[in-house]
């Protein structure tokens, strides 16, 4: 461009910049007037114009020779940046700065109407400086929206990466529950088939009659048992389980709860207690809520026996925890939960030791967790001398608890010291949405993917 005596320019300036208002309330009835710029309508004044103010200002600072106040690419970048928050796609970015392209070119016509003595170079000069401030304005903008592209293309990709990891690791780890699984009721059932033959043996004793018995009841009802864990959790894998919101009071169905079990706990040699207040009352799944306590609490009273000499301990406690949760705890004096660190356990419930846990405050690592005495198939000459039911492992039962967890919308943590015990905690909110509402928030999540994705 031609060099130019910045005071030559300076009429034209003056006369953009008395027109300014103008100018912009004149590229917005523009842009309102293309159909193809309806998100124009839901900006505000100051969210249409956004930096154009700026870049007008720089307009002005280069005809007349002066320093820019602002850097041109970093103020089209920030009005590209903007934009995108807004959900504009880039071609009406496009539309809307051609517009005011246009408005400004027509600016410069009317000036040269109205002052006619103008010297035609000295218009082509201004036209060619708002030509290179509007095609700075566009490249920065072009750019911008090239690297939010790439940025949210990353972000999915890299989403879309963690999606399948937790898929593979929810297949191993459900593959791991049912090989336990698959342990346990081989113990089960090869404790029951040795009671069986043991049973046809000619001259047996009425008290190892009796024994025997007792050991095949036992076992089949411990295969009864898991077969019926299996299928609750293959009813939730699947997704069939669905949520019956009420009014519940939560401490009714602790105490209740408690109170079934202390005949269990009595024979076991365990002091069960309960803490909560009178009355908790929440909006949740009664049932799932029913479901999650009695697992918690049936595990901890199958771990925690400390035999004949001393007597084991299982607390049950629950309280509100501010307005909007409550938490249920279940503790026992039990074993604690241990075992190498690629245990399924370990990795889906995430053990707590923090500044806050009530066991193993001393430990920099969570322990790794494992259920503890897995059964073996006990050989026929050792079902003789065996008096106690064949303990089944806990992963079936914790993984149903999660489930149930996840569907109330609620936290299930897990602190665990060897040979003191382990807490079991599951936060829960004082009010479970319901599937109505739940479908809505998948359909406003659905719909914000969708407006990003057609970018």
């Amino acid at each position: 461009m031609q060099k130019t005596n910045p005071k030559a320019l300076k009429p034209v300036a003056e006369y953009l910049f008395s027109r300014r208002e103008a100018i912009l309330n004149n590229w917005r009835v523009a842009c309102e007037n293309d159909k193809a710029l309806t998100s124009v309508f839901a900006l505000t004044r100051q969210e249409f114009n956004n930096l154009m103010p700026v870049i007008l200002d720089i307009l002005e600072q280069r005809l007349l020779g002066q320093p820019e106040g602002e850097d041109l690419s970093n103020a089209a970048a920030g009005h590209g940046l903007h934009r995108w928050h807004k959900a504009m796609e880039l071609v009406e970015t496009m539309r809307e700065l051609n517009h005011l392209s246009a408005v400004l070119y027509r600016e410069l016509e009317d000036y040269q109407e109205l002052f006619p003595e103008t010297d035609k170079s000295l218009i082509l000069i201004v036209y060619r400086e708002i030509t290179a401030v509007l095609q700075e304005t566009f490249t920065g903008s072009v750019q911008k929206y090239d690297e939010l592209q790439r940025l949210y293309a990353t972000g999915r990709l890299n989403a879309l990466k963690s999606t399948v990891e937790s898929m593979n690791e929810l297949a191993r780890e459900r593959g791991d529950i049912l090989r336990k699984s698959s342990h346990d009721l081989r113990g089960s059932l090869g404790v029951a088939s040795s009671a069986a033959h043991l049973l046809q043996l000619d001259h047996l004793s009425e008290s190892d009659r009796n024994k025997y018995l007792q050991m095949l009841t036992r076992n089949l009802g411990n295969v009864q048992t898991m077969l019926n864990e299996l299928l609750d959790l293959s009813r939730l894998e699947s997704g069939q389980e669905q949520l019956q919101i009420t009014d519940v009071d939560a401490s009714n169905i602790l105490n209740r709860l408690v109170s079934g079990a202390q005949g269990m706990a009595q024979t076991r040699n365990i002091i069960l207690k309960a803490d909560g207040p009178a009355s908790l009352n929440v909006q949740t799944d009664r049932i799932k809520l029913e479901r999650i306590a009695q697992n918690l609490l049936i595990n901890a009273l199958s771990y925690s026996s400390l035999g004949p000499e001393r007597k084991g301990m299982v607390s049950v406690s629950w309280a509100f925890q501010g307005n909007n949760q409550w938490v249920m705890s279940i503790q026992d004096s039990g074993p604690g939960l241990r075992g190498p660190a690629s245990n399924v356990l370990f990795d889906q419930l995430k053990p707590t030791v923090e500044p806050t846990s009530v066991l193993g405050r001393h430990l920099t690592e969570p322990d790794d967790v494992q259920p503890v005495n897995i059964p073996e198939i006990p050989a026929s000459s050792e079902l003789e001398t065996s008096s106690e039911a064949t303990p089944r492992g806990e992963g079936i039962g914790l993984q149903i608890v999660k489930h149930l967890c996840n569907m109330l919308h609620a936290t299930l943590e897990v602190e665990s010291e060897p040979g003191r015990g382990t807490l079991f905690r599951v936060r829960m909110p004082v009010e479970v949405p319901d599937e109505a509402d739940l479908e809505s928030i998948r359909s406003a999540n659905a719909g914000a993917v969708s407006d990003k994705g057609s970018r």
